[in-house]
Formats: structure tokens, sequence, C-alpha cells
């Protein structure tokens, strides 16, 4: 703990106490005598740091020891924690007998294991233990010796884990279920509870291999809750095993561990109707005031806030008995659209009244965006709000009402439908001067979330007109974000969940997978030069994709035409070249032409061409990198890489730009460079490029060290990004980021995968800052 005190945890430390929080919620006596089985996999070392925190004291118990009972005899212990344990035991039954006989008559056992039928298992992940797709689903019954040896433990389902209790004779047993996982659990449900809200929203699944996830799991909840399969097929246990008394009296625990000591929390829900609120850390008491300020402040402004008071050091309030409002304006939705307006605009006025109004001229412009303190004083957007505020009635209306104190949590997440009233609840931030539409936005994101029959009734774009959101949603998503990043403090732990959290276009292109054989989504959607060369090219589609292909590869592989099934198109020509009607292929040899399909959506052409017999086709996708449009390996001289990245602005290119790409070049055969957009340097770097986007593409694919120069997507930037789309061997930067921890953890992730992150020398004297600097001096000069 005195590593907390003062000063912000690193991401590192955050990242070691997530698996804590599964023990820290449980209420145990300061006088007990407590135990904690220890071995060195897994996280129960970290378990008993736990526990101590909890101003226990603790004896750590070897997992070897205990095994071959050596040392630890006799009953005596009032609590015994084994989380993590049960998966690397030799004899589960055994350990579990053993572990019984040194608990007091009236002790208790609190066991945390790994499910190997979670739904994780189901949607594509790999078991924690044999880095392979479905071993825990079959129980490990097609493993090898050596694989066996090499696993060094196992997971058991639910059935086995109560057998192996029931034969160590803990008879009381109370399985919950925890979701997404144990090494960060934000979910614990009784077994014998089902939640009365939709969790679809509540949790962040992850993943051990999110590469290899081709379901969206959290999509999977609402079908596995009706079929009363939620809790069989969870992703880990925690087992409460009292000898002698009662089980405790709880039906949900929802927890908040990822979002650091002064916020991370635990909601109980006991089966008395109580809700209590119980922070994790001492750090986090002062949150509990703070909540309660919050809801004094709703009340007063007319938000129903659901009662609380302070007991025993918990957040005490009532359990509310009515149907979650996300829910119900979801079914009100789809039985009554008229009728879900109606509330909706309800729901509008609360947000509305929810705060005093900010004058205009009370707003310090300057500093109203998100963002603001990283601003370069070349920022074109600087003035912007300034302008706007005073600007005409419409513009002003854009903005709409700005609140003086934005609960940005006031959603219809954390609200119930009670007798023809929202009612709120957990109410624990806000930011000054936020618009109102913000807050509005956000719940609508919420409704529609994961449920795309709605944009089918009123497409969203239709309520965002409605309580107009359309002209500044940018705006709006920037004060969201903000938010979360204040309550969940998720920038200190972005490289964990990119590691843990799967990227959805990875999702689909993994399900796209397992409609085709291995052989067959190579030809078509990887290897797509494939049975290219001397042959006739033809691009089905002539628009964007198909213009996109041709400034990339039409110099190495020339286009003879275009196919299009639009006969109105069909005679044309397009820069030359015909426009065709697909039924000529039927007239040529298979073997004289290719097909790349170059059009978004390829699906029901993928099809078509299936139905004619067209064997040679594959699916060209402009945001992908293709290996075989440049020399193979063994034409050119071997470097120590063989296809590498730099990102970068390259504004005002000059010598350090150059010697960053020849030094590049000099150790990769083929070198890809990323260019930010303007919007992207605008957004991220608060500066106005002085070369607009285009032309820094043209001038760093003029240089003859660059092999291609890619568009950087203004939302999905980052290194892991790119390295999924590009797969490089390597990626290049200046030693200027050399020692910046987030670049620390981009080498780590690299390397992780099998790639490599390499800084070069900074060039001394130069920079595209400094050369602004120039041109703005002599500017101002040449003005006086």
């Amino acid at each position: 703990m005195a590593e907390r005190q003062g000063k912000r945890m690193t991401a590192e430390q955050r990242q070691r106490e997530l698996p804590k929080a599964i023990i820290k919620w449980y209420e145990i006596k300061k006088e007990s005598r407590v135990a904690c089985v220890v071995y060195e996999e897994g996280n129960s070392a970290r378990i008993a740091e736990a526990l101590e925190e909890m101003g226990l004291q603790v004896e750590r118990l070897a997992l070897d020891a205990l095994e071959t009972n050596a040392g630890y005899q006799g009953e005596g212990y009032d609590i015994m924690v084994a989380v993590d344990i049960l998966e690397y035991a030799k004899d589960a039954a055994a350990l579990l007998t053993h572990i019984k006989s040194l608990l007091k008559s009236d002790g208790r056992f609190l066991l945390a294991a790994d499910n190997r039928l979670g739904i994780r298992y189901f949607c594509g992940d790999q078991d924690f233990f044999t880095n392979k797709n479905y071993d825990g689903i079959e129980n490990y019954r097609h493993l090898l010796p050596w694989e066996r040896e090499a696993a060094k433990g196992r997971a058991y389902a639910k059935a086995e884990i109560a057998r192996f209790l029931e034969t160590a004779g803990f008879k009381s047993r109370r399985f919950f279920s925890v979701f997404p996982r144990l090494s960060n659990p934000q979910l614990l449900l009784g077994e014998d509870y089902e939640p009365n809200e939709a969790l679809d929203i509540r949790i962040f699944p992850e993943y051990n291999s999110p590469d290899t996830i081709f379901l969206m799991e959290e999509e999977l909840y609402p079908s596995l809750m009706e079929n009363h399969l939620l809790h069989g097929m969870a992703n880990g246990f925690f087992v409460e095993c009292p000898l002698n008394g009662a089980f405790s009296p709880i039906n949900q625990i929802t927890l908040s561990g990822e979002r650091g000591p002064e916020n991370a929390m635990a909601t109980i829900l006991g089966s008395d109707g109580i809700v209590k609120k119980r922070t994790l850390y001492p750090e986090g008491k002062e949150k509990l005031q703070r909540l309660i300020g919050n809801n004094q402040y709703l009340q007063a402004h007319g938000v129903h806030m659901i009662e609380a008071e302070l007991v025993g050091g918990d957040l005490a309030m009532p359990y509310v008995p009515g149907i979650p409002a996300n829910d119900y304006l979801r079914t009100l939705f789809v039985q009554d659209q008229e009728g879900f307006l109606r509330k909706l605009d309800a729901f509008w006025d609360i947000i509305l009244h929810s705060s005093e109004h900010a004058r205009f001229e009370e707003i310090n412009w300057e500093q109203f965006e998100p963002g603001w303190e990283k601003r370069k004083k070349d920022d074109p957007n600087k003035d912007k709000w300034k302008i706007v505020a005073s600007g005409t009635e419409k513009e002003r209306e854009g903005l709409g009402a700005i609140l003086k104190r934005g609960y940005l949590d006031l959603v219809s997440l954390n609200c119930f439908y009670q007798e023809d009233d929202f009612v709120f609840y957990d109410q624990e931030l806000y930011l000054e001067n936020v618009p109102a539409k913000a807050i509005m936005l956000r719940t609508i994101e919420f409704i529609y979330k994961f449920n795309d029959q709605l944009d089918g009734l009123i497409p969203r774009i239709e309520l965002y007109g409605r309580y107009g959101l359309n002209e500044y949603r940018s705006l709006f998503y920037k004060f969201i974000s903000e938010f979360l990043n204040i309550l969940r403090d998720d920038d200190g732990l972005s490289d964990y969940f990119k590691e843990g959290r799967r990227e959805y276009g990875l999702v689909q292109e993994n399900r796209r997978r397992l409609n085709y054989s291995g052989e067959e989504y190579a030809m078509i959607f990887k290897d797509i030069f494939h049975h290219i060369k001397g042959r006739k090219l033809y691009l089905f589609g002539s628009g964007n994709y198909a213009e996109r292909f041709r400034e990339k590869y039409g110099e190495i592989y020339p286009v003879v035409g275009f196919l299009d099934n639009d006969e109105n198109r069909q005679g044309m020509e397009v820069d030359g070249l015909p426009v065709l009607s697909p039924s000529v292929l039927k007239e040529m040899n298979p073997a004289e032409y290719k097909v790349l399909i170059c059009i978004r959506n390829y699906m029901p052409v993928v099809r078509q061409l299936h139905r004619a017999g067209i064997p040679n086709f594959s699916v060209y996708n402009p945001y992908l990198a293709y290996g075989g449009c440049h020399k193979p390996e063994a034409e050119v001289q071997q470097k120590k890489y063989n296809v590498g990245y730099i990102a970068g602005v390259f504004d005002l290119f000059h010598i350090g730009h150059l010697n960053l790409l020849r030094r590049a070049k000099e150790q990769c055969n083929y070198l890809i460079v990323g260019i930010v957009t303007d919007e992207g340097v605008i957004r991220h770097k608060k500066s106005n490029p002085a070369i607009p986007f285009v032309e820094r593409m043209e001038i760093v694919g003029a240089c003859r060290y660059v092999d291609q120069v890619v568009e950087i997507p203004l939302n999905k930037g980052d290194t892991d990004e790119a390295y999924r789309q590009y797969k490089f061997d390597v990626q290049f930067s200046g030693s200027d980021y050399q020692d910046d921890p987030k670049w620390k953890a981009k080498r780590d992730f690299l390397q992780r995968h099998g790639a490599d992150l390499v800084f070069f020398p900074y060039t001394e004297g130069i920079s595209t800052t400094l050369l602004k600097d120039v041109v703005d001096g002599r500017e101002e000069r040449k003005n006086d």
C-alpha cells in the first residue's frame, strides 16, 4: 500500500492490482486467522497481497508443501483462500481434502478457478495452458504427452469442481459466476440468481488471445440467460464453502478494479434488498462522500435519485425493483415508436434541468474543448468555439445548453423506470461546462448498442437530428471520452486492454475465414496476386477501390478492363479502359485472366462468381498491404528485416526525415511509411500542418528509400493496429521517443508478436517545429 501513497500508480502497478478485486469485496473479520494458498504460477501471490492490504494477518501456504503434506497439519484457520490454485494441483480432490482438514469446524473456504467451458472459449479464445483453441472444451483429450507436460496446468468445468469439493467434504457450497475473467473480474453472479438487466453493455470481454476471436461474446449473453446456460458457461467461478454457517447474503457483485485505487469500487446487491457500494482501497473513501453530495445536488434540480446513506463504511441504498431504463426504452422502441419518442423527450428534459446553465459569456472558450491544454500555438481550431459562441443564433443552437455540472453518467444505463418515472443512481463524477447534448448522445448510443434491429425502425441519425446532435457531434464525443478517461482512468491501462480486448474488424475477418477452407481463404483474401502474372487483369468495380488499386499497383499489374453488373455502365470507358459485363468471362479460358473484386460489399460478387464457375478471383482491400506486390525475398539483397514500418506526419520534409528513411531502408527490404492525415495532426498534435496531406504523401512517396506510402486512419493509427494490418517485422522511430513509457509499451507489444521496434539517433538541430518557428519569425519581421 505504501507505494500508492502520495503518487500515481504506474500502468504496470495497476495491471498487477486487477486480479485482487476477486477477493477485495469480500468481508472478513480483522481477528480471523487467514491462510492463502500460493504458487509460483498464476495470481495467487497477488491475492495474498490483497488480503494483507485488507488489514488481515495472512499465512501463505505453498501449494507444493500442501500436496506433499509437509509442514501443514491440524485445524486452526477461520478462512482459507485458493485463487488460481486448483488449475495447478496434481490431485485436485486430495488438495481440497487437505485444505478442509486445516479449517476450524466453523471455518470457511473461498475458491476461485477458471472454467474450461467458459463462453469465451466457444468464441475462439485459446486455452491459457496450451495456447491452442478448444483444448479445454475437449477436456484436454487430444494433447500429446509432451504437450501435457509443457502445459503445467489445466482448467475444470463447474461439475468437476463441485465433484472435487464434494469428495473433499465441502457439502455446503455456493458458486458465483465470474465475467469476463478471473484476472480482471467485472461481474459476479450468484448461481441461483438471474440479473434483471441486459449484460451486453455492462461487461467488456477480455481474452488470452483476442486475435483468434470470431464471435461477439456479449451479444450471446441474452440467449444464454434465456436458455439458463449463463452460469454453466461463465468464464470463471468464485466458490464460497462455509463448513458450519450461512452463505453471504449476496446475489451480485459489480467490480471496477481497473479504475485505480481512488475510484475502484464494488457494488454489492444483497438478498436483503440493500445495495452497498464499497471501496476496494482506502483512497476511495472520499468518493463515497462525493456520491452523496452529487445525489443531493441532482435531487435539488428535480432528478429522481435513489436515496443513499453511509452505513459502516459502505454507501447503502435500497434496491429498486423497477425495469432497467435502457431495457425499458429498447422494448418500447420496438413496440411503440411514438411512445418511445415521448419517453425519450422526457429523458432529454431531465438532462436539460439537471444543472444550472452556464451563460456563454461566462465560459472560457479557448479552454472549452477537451484536450485544449495540448494545443499548439498554430492550432487552427484555437478560436473555433469562441467564434461559434459569438455567432448567429443558429450556430449557438448547435452547441445547445451548456450545463455548469455535466453528469455524463446521467444516462439510461444508470437508471430504472418505475411508476412512470426515471430513477437514477451511481452519479460518481461531473465535468464543468458540458453541452447537455453530449449526455443525450451517450444515452442514444446505449439504446442502440449491439441492437441493429432498432436502426431499421428509426435510424439513429434521425434521433441525432431530433435533438440537434449532428453539427457538433465530434465535440460531444470528446466530452464523453474525457469523462470516461477520468472515470475509468483508461489511459494507464490502454496497452493492457489492447492486449486482451478483441478488435471488431479482426473478429469479422476471423468469422469470414470460417466460411472457406484454408487454401481458399488465402487465395481470395490474402495472396491476391496469386495467378496474376502473364494474365489479363480485370477489376470488378470501377469506383474508389479500383482507383486506389491502380494507384498502388497499376504499374506492376496493368489492368485491361473493368467488370460491372450495372447495365448502364457496361460499354462505357473509364480512363480509356472498357467496362464489361461479367458474362464475358464465360467465353474465356480461366487460365488467361484474373479478377480482383474492388468494391466494399464484396460478398454478393463472391457468390456470383462462385455460381458462375469463375475460379480465379480475389478480393482487394485498399487498407491492407500485400506482400506479393514487390520483389520476392529471394530476388533482393537480404537485410536484417524483411518489411519495415515508419509512422509520422512528415510536414516540411527535412534532412532529419531523410536520415530516418535512409537508415530504415538500410535495415529492411521493403519499407512502408504511414502518413498522418491533416485531421489527425490537428486532433492529436493540436497543430496545423503546413503541407497538406496529399502533398505530404506525394513527397514521401517520391523518396527512393520508400516502397509504399499508406494513410494512417484517424482513429486506428497506433502501433498495434498498424501491425495487425501490415504484419511488418520492425517499426522504426526517432530516438526522441526512446524513453517514453508508451513507446516502451509499443516495443513490448511488437516483441511479444515476433516483431521489433528500433530507434534511430535524432538528427540534432532540425525539426518541423523549428522550421515553423523560423518561417513564423520571418513573417513577423516582414509584417513589422
